[in-house]
């Protein structure tokens, strides 16, 4: 029995000094810790071979450099005894590993008596010259140190390596070093290069090549008391299971990150989160926890929040087969994280990915898609959880074309640009278009640029076509026409009212619109001047019309025995308001759509008339004698809060006109002596007050004015003596200016119902 205890006693012995010998790094944890004095810590001594397994049947020698600042025993459990810091190092065989220890709360150490060191035993075999330098082959010409400055934290430590170096920079044969520092007041290094940090300020770490030609590299080290703070901020969001490694910098040194393990990290919860020695996060659990960093005589904290498990996601657009994305255009995408039962967990994060950015890009911040190039990609959201995924097949089209206007009029030198939006295949607006290529069947009509802008050259109908990549197209309508329209009987022996376009630049030149076989009048153009609505008798009665801005496709819109007259449109250009005499021969307001639906009757006691509506739509002006007097009333466009605008027993207003601001214009006739006078008035529909646009010397029947206020168009007897068979005129007539100007007439022609292109 002896003798099999001997045997294995000294098979012990045999077994630890081989793995002594094959004991290739020793790491110490953690690598810095400061404690007070009397106060105990242990510390823990690792072994490890060349490929990184550890060995666990080593003994670790510990030892003290300073026996008066800290001592430690055989089991590396470490006492503070006096102010100061303490190298602590656990050594097998020629491999050492070391921490450093500040002492804190006592007086500092009594100097060491000047006596001679007792004799010491055998130095073991030492550290490794050449561990950590590269490969290389060749004599050096150069010695280098990296890092070439070494930021550090007092009593933080880091490794210097040095490089020897060929001429031509390439890695030279390694040589063996010795590593001095000359301020060891700052910090200290042992000859593996490890560099401890002692106190604050500058010092120098200097190694030198005895054998290789006298080589000296040298490395700052520089030594603060600096705040460091966690990278990632707080609060850090993280799904059930998820792990993370959080980083410790500082930033007065360059956000320099700080070796993990000369800190110590606490979670306040564990089964929200759990955190490792290296700052290796794993949520537990949904809820909050605080995780506190110390070490280096500084303590930070930082909030985790883990939320709820997500079994599920909604998204939009749903699932399809194929999203088509407009070139240029964009399209939202959106995702939602459910917990079982369908709660909104908002704070779960998504990670969103296109597989091929050079067709379409995704901005996560408005999760809009967004086309770059024609083609098919794909664009997939990823959930916090296994099977969280959803991908959606994108085809990036070139899209169909949506003019924002279809219709547009204008005059002759007058400049409008076309807008155009990508739309699918139902017509849904999808995004605005992009490098269309502009085209116009009729440039002696219209001519359009390359931004689309349209510019009117000469009365008649053109078609601007706007074209995207890809061949898809969209057309729009564009008349051009005279600035004012009137309604004469030039040339009409039956002496029947046709509709003629002027400029005021040049009054004399009348543009026909519509053919002698019909009769117009009252004409009135649509909000976007590509339409007009007129009175015209082709069916045997006065009934309303609307055609194009050309005199082309009229179509009747109110049909009657009774006389329908006075349209006007409202500003969302849908509708007419109109007079009609079809009640009991009474003229009352009514309302009806432009395709001849939702005839309304808004009107219903004593006369009413002349219906004018305003620019916003919500009103509308019109003549009534509920009070035995011809004054101008208001109501809603339904009809409804009809109430009395103008009251002056001694005078009549009539012909009331909005102008583009929202106020009022209208025509009042009183007596002024032994004359009837005729005016035309500017109402503010606030307030009340009035301004004359004209004078009183014209026998005005009727007027018009535009859509600015500035010129006005007026109907004037022009034998105002003769009030049976009066001879109807247009004058224009700048506001300004107070002149009014005739327009040349020929022969027994009358002119009438003028109005202004918008």
């Amino acid at each position: 029995m002896i003798r099999r205890a001997l045997i294995v006693a000294l098979a012990c012995v045999l077994a630890g000094a081989a793995a002594a010998q094959n004991v290739a790094e020793v790491q110490v944890a953690p690598p810095s810790v400061t404690i007070r004095v009397g106060e105990r810590t242990g510390l823990l001594a690792t072994a490890f071979d060349r490929i990184g397994n550890v060995i666990p049947t080593v003994r670790i020698i510990w030892s003290s450099n300073n026996l008066n600042v800290a001592k430690v025993d055989n089991n590396g459990t470490v006492t503070g005894v006096a102010n100061g810091v303490a190298i602590i190092e656990g050594r097998v065989g020629a491999r050492r590993g070391q921490a450093a220890v500040q002492v804190t709360g006592g007086a500092s150490p009594p100097p060491a008596p000047p006596t001679a060191p007792p004799a010491a035993p055998p130095p073991p075999p030492g550290p490794d010259p050449l561990a950590g330098q590269p490969a290389g082959s060749g004599p050096a010409a150069a010695l280098r140190l990296e890092p070439g400055v070494v930021y550090l934290l007092p009593s933080e430590n880091s490794r210097i390596s040095p490089r020897a170096l060929r001429e031509d920079g390439s890695p030279a044969a390694p040589l063996s070093v010795t590593w001095t520092s000359l301020r060891p007041d700052v910090a200290s290094v042992d000859q593996s290069g490890n560099v401890v940090a002692l106190a604050p300020g500058q010092g120098t770490i200097q190694a030198t090549a005895p054998g290789g030609g006298g080589l000296t590299a040298t490395a700052p080290v520089v030594v603060q008391q600096a705040e460091f703070t966690v990278q990632e901020g707080s609060p850090v969001m993280l799904s059930p299971g998820e792990v993370d490694t959080l980083h410790v910098i500082v930033a007065a040194q360059n956000n320099r990150k700080v070796n993990p393990l000369v800190l110590q990290w606490a979670s306040s919860d564990q089964s929200v989160t759990r955190v490792s020695l290296a700052g290796v996060v794993t949520a537990a659990g949904p809820g909050k926890a605080i995780l506190t960093v110390s070490g280096l005589l500084q303590s930070k904290s930082i909030e985790v929040s883990v939320h709820q498990v997500v079994e599920k996601l909604s998204v939009r657009p749903p699932r399809s087969p194929e999203v088509q994305v407009p070139l240029t255009g964009s399209v939202k995408f959106e995702a939602q994280a459910l917990t079982a039962d369908n709660a909104p967990v908002p704070e779960a994060p998504f990670r969103w990915t296109v597989t091929d950015p050079g067709l379409a890009s995704f901005d996560v911040k408005t999760g809009l898609l967004t086309g770059r190039a024609v083609g098919k990609t794909q664009l997939m959201v990823r959930g916090p959880g296994a099977g969280l995924v959803v991908t959606w097949n994108v085809s990036v089209i070139a899209g169909s074309v949506k003019f924002t206007e279809a219709r547009v009029g204008l005059g002759v030198n007058q400049r409008r640009t076309l807008r155009a939006n990508y739309a699918d295949d139902q017509g849904n607006v999808l995004g605005p278009a992009s490098n269309l290529t502009w085209n116009s069947d009729g440039p002696q009509v219209a001519t359009v640029g390359e931004d689309g802008t349209v510019a009117g050259a000469g009365y008649g109908h053109a078609k601007i076509t706007a074209t995207a990549a890809g061949g898809k197209t969209a057309v729009a309508d564009v008349y051009v026409v005279g600035e004012i329209l009137i309604a004469s009987s030039r040339g009409n022996p039956a002496g029947k009212f046709q509709l003629y376009a002027v400029e005021r630049s040049n009054l004399a030149q009348l543009t026909k619109l519509t053919p002698d076989t019909t009769s117009a009048s009252d004409p009135a153009f649509s909000p976007d001047g590509a339409r007009l609505a007129f009175v015209s008798q082709r069916d045997g009665n006065p009934e309303i019309y609307v055609m194009n801005a050309d005199g082309t496709g009229a179509t009747r819109i109110t049909n009657d025995p009774q006389a329908d007259g006075r349209p006007s449109f409202t500003p969302d250009g849908q509708a007419l308001v109109f007079q009609s005499s079809r009640t009991a021969g009474k003229q009352q307001i009514w309302t009806v759509n432009v395709d001849g639906t939702g005839l309304t009757q808004l009107t219903r006691d004593s006369v009413n008339s002349s219906p004018a509506a305003s620019p916003d739509g919500q009103t509308i002006a019109y003549v009534s004698s509920r009070n035995k007097d011809s004054d101008i009333w208001l109501m809603a466009r339904d009809g409804s809060n009809q109430r009395q605008f103008t009251r002056s027993p001694q005078q009549r207003e009539s012909e009331p006109r909005f102008l583009r601001d929202g106020t009022l214009a209208y025509l009042v006739e009183r007596r002024e002596g032994n004359r009837t006078v005729q005016q035309v008035m500017r109402a503010d529909l606030a307030t009340g007050a009035t301004t004359a646009l004209t004078g009183i010397d014209l026998a005005i029947a009727s007027f018009a004015v535009s859509p600015a206020g500035d010129v006005l168009a007026l109907v004037v007897n022009a034998e105002p003596q003769n009030r049976r068979n009066p001879t109807y005129r247009v004058y224009i007539q700048p506001v300004s200016s107070g002149t009014p100007i005739p327009v040349p007439t020929v022969g027994t022609e009358q002119m009438i119902t003028p109005t202004f292109r918008p």
